[in-house]
């Protein structure tokens, strides 16, 4: 005689993972600057450390959003977005010292993720718009230590129930290998946020022929505060599953999932003695963090957020957005004359404006190049729906290669912007004979497996395939268990992780860029 059992857990599960509705990437062609501005760290002076800024040119050390909104041009590519998106870029620093910048393989990718959860009490979210002049920062600055526990990387996607904010927002940090395949060899892929430390460069050199990819996802549930203060953290947290889920007591209000992407040139450097150091003087990647300020046009963001519900991510199937020209040649109006002249590319002896390099393990110290202070929470600007002191009412409409290409060094003001320009497919990547690598690169997904018996669609996954993007469709499906009466009942290996998981390859197209996959959870 047999029975049956539920697998309650994959039941209960499902009503607490994220929901994915859809997304789309900001795609930014160029920087309008490289320098040590920061103003909400360091605001009206100078940060002790540089950043790589993207978005609109009225960027300085004092702007807000009604000074973003009136930029002349700006380097993302939706022409009614004008938000400020900045954070440190990789130096490489040669055995003598020498440091250089590591250059990006553009796009930078902005991903807006519209993904819902559930508030503290069990109802479910309406995603908002960001108000003009909301600002936050994701990450830490100071840190260079973990306090996360297991390994990393690790193949655990969440929930992460039982983490306070702090550590969420360590995992809210990814520094993925790429490598899209050659000789014939299969391409290695890794998930999105699945390694939160910078690799050793010799574990780089023997895996990534196509270089590193940056990831950091800011926090996606909201206080209604513009501002969270000096940290400019407190008015928002992570959901339980760092991009996605259900959001902790006191911040019930849904923002769209924002994250930036990255991807360097770190194979530029395979076989030269040195090592990889981050623009704030961080060797660990613990340290990764990045900043944003909303300036939108206008009812464009929240009238997109409802519209643009493409699973595909791709900007230009979005009708509500228009498309600028010539977005990589735009730069800062307004750089400070201390900076003007500042190298912030190389080669050069130490990293710019003498940042210090601070291992850790105990947090690193504010460097003496830095002039200005924390904008303390103030509003980024008087936006027209800020609503009154730094909080916000809704509007009541709301219900690759051993020889790469070569980099263009485009002289700019802030400093020289190395980016890689040439796009076309990298060539068999020839390096020389490698260590052994480390078991923890992850191979592709496994093929596709049957959909058509049902179950709830959770997320959408993208991964690359050599030189192909594909996404997938993730589902939740109950699990059921058979055993014999009087007989101990035995979980399968889904029901042990706590949820099931099939995949369906939904759609495919050729990637562009040489950009690396995404995984959505």
């Amino acid at each position: 005689m047999h029975t049956t059992l539920r697998s309650f857990a994959a039941t209960a599960l499902a009503l607490s993972l994220p929901a994915v509705d859809a997304f789309w990437r900001l795609e930014c062609d160029g920087s309008v600057g490289i320098a040590r501005i920061d103003p909400l760290m360091d605001f009206g002076g100078m940060s002790d450390h540089i950043h790589t800024i993207k978005g609109g040119s009225a960027f300085s050390a004092t702007s807000t959003a009604d000074d973003l909104l009136k930029s002349k041009c700006q380097s993302c590519g939706v022409g009614q977005d004008k938000s400020a998106y900045w954070a440190p870029p990789l130096y490489f620093m040669a055995d003598d010292g020498t440091v250089t910048i590591v250059p990006e393989k553009p796009p930078f990718k902005a991903y807006y993720e519209l993904n819902t959860g559930m508030t503290s009490d069990g109802k479910s979210q309406k995603i908002e718009a960001f108000p003009n002049g909301f600002q936050m920062i994701s990450g830490s600055n100071y840190r260079r230590n973990t306090t996360l526990s297991g390994p990393d990387p690790s193949d655990y996607v969440g929930p992460f129930n039982d983490e306070d904010n702090d550590q969420r927002e360590q995992r809210a940090i990814g520094f993925n290998c790429m490598n899209y395949g050659h000789n014939g060899a299969p391409a290695k892929n890794e998930p999105t946020l699945y390694r939160h430390s910078l690799p050793e460069k010799s574990w780089l050199d023997a895996n990534c022929p196509d270089g590193l990819r940056l990831e950091l996802q800011f926090p996606s549930c909201w206080n209604g505060e513009m501002d969270g203060g000096d940290n400019h953290k407190s008015h928002v947290a992570f959901p339980n599953w760092i991009n996605g889920g259900d959001c902790p007591a006191g911040f019930d209000r849904r923002l769209p999932s924002l994250m930036y992407e990255t991807i360097v040139a770190t194979d530029q450097f395979i076989g030269k003695g040195g090592k990889f150091v981050l623009g704030n003087g961080d060797p660990t990647g613990h340290g990764y963090h990045g900043d944003f300020i909303a300036a939108w046009d206008e009812g464009v963001l929240q009238q997109a957020i409802e519209q643009c519900t493409d699973m595909g991510g791709e900007m230009r199937s979005c009708g509500v957005f228009e498309f600028p020209e010539n977005t990589a040649s735009c730069t800062l109006e307004n750089l400070p004359s201390e900076l003007k002249d500042e190298n912030a590319e190389g080669p050069m002896q130490g990293l710019p404006g003498g940042c210090e390099i601070q291992s850790g393990p105990e947090p690193a110290k504010k460097g003496k190049g830095a002039t200005g202070k924390s904008s303390g929470g103030k509003s980024g600007g008087g936006s027209s729906n800020a609503g009154n002191a730094g909080s916000y009412a809704p509007p009541d409409t709301a219900d690759s290669s051993s020889s790469p290409p070569a980099p263009v060094d485009d002289k700019k003001s802030g400093g020289v912007f190395a980016q890689v320009k040439n796009n076309a497919p990298a060539a068999d990547y020839q390096a020389p004979p490698p260590p052994p690598p480390p078991a923890t690169t992850t191979p592709p997904p496994a093929g596709p497996s049957p959909v058509d018996q049902g179950g709830n669609f959770i997320s959408t996954e993208i991964y690359t395939d050599g030189r192909v993007v594909h996404e997938n469709k993730v589902v939740m499906q109950e699990v059921t268990v058979t055993t014999e009466v009087g007989a101990k009942a035995k979980r399968t290996p889904e029901a042990q992780a706590g949820h099931a998981k099939r995949a369906h390859r939904h759609h495919h197209h050729p990637m562009q860029h040489g950009i690396g996959g995404r995984r959505l959870r």
